[in-house]
């Protein structure tokens, strides 16, 4: 079954339309399921600034359907699912305001560890850290349609299973680091910088 937003049956006049390149102010084509366009003057990839990227949060082809995406979208797909699991982790835990701010504050220094170590899996350890007190993670990520994938690296991250490629390894250091920082802001105490398994890690520390 074809999406409706992307079936030509269902166009208008508007479906086609011209737009100026940002990088040099070259008229560009666009179709208004095109994801993204080449500038045939500069070479610079553009993205289609009408097209509606939000159903690409939760649909698992995406893909498929809008083309191979670029980074900047690939980016908002993350974001948008961040947002969408963020919610319905706050509506579990609704009474429990503290845990809800825990996992937010966990999330937030695991994202900016991981911006700074360059490594690891951002998707599936910011998951695990706002899934740190939710009882049936796996659930909850099935319900949010989450591919298997995901739903298999937060499982390890949560149960802390061995890792076995070096992208599970940064992972599960970078979410280690997250959680302990977290746990500093929330009950100050003396640790050793040796707890820490990231530079990145150590670094927070000794700003905090």
């Amino acid at each position: 079954m074809q999406c409706p937003g992307q079936d030509n049956r269902y166009w208008d006049g508007e479906a086609v339309f011209e737009v100026s390149c940002p990088h040099c102010g070259n008229k560009l084509e666009f179709f208004k399921d095109d994801s993204q366009r080449s500038c045939k003057k500069c070479g610079n990839r553009v993205l289609n600034p009408r097209i509606d990227f939000g159903c690409a949060a939760y649909c698992s082809h995406a893909e498929q359907c809008l083309g191979a995406m670029p980074p900047e979208l690939l980016a908002k797909q993350k974001n948008l699912f961040k947002d969408k699991l963020s919610l319905a982790v706050r509506k579990r835990l609704v009474g429990r305001d503290e845990l809800f701010k825990k996992a937010s504050l966990c999330t937030e220094i695991a994202e900016k560890l991981c911006k700074k170590e360059q490594r690891g899996d951002m998707a599936a350890v910011l998951a695990a850290t706002l899934l740190l007190d939710i009882n049936t993670p796996g659930i909850l990520l099935a319900e949010l349609k989450a591919d298997l994938k995901m739903i298999e690296a937060v499982t390890r991250l949560l149960g802390q299973q061995r890792p076995h490629t070096d992208e599970e390894q940064a992972s599960a250091d970078i979410f280690h680091d997250a959680c302990l920082l977290t746990e500093l802001h929330v009950a100050p105490q003396q640790k050793s910088e040796a707890s820490f398994k990231t530079a990145s890690g150590s670094e927070a520390y000794k700003e905090l």
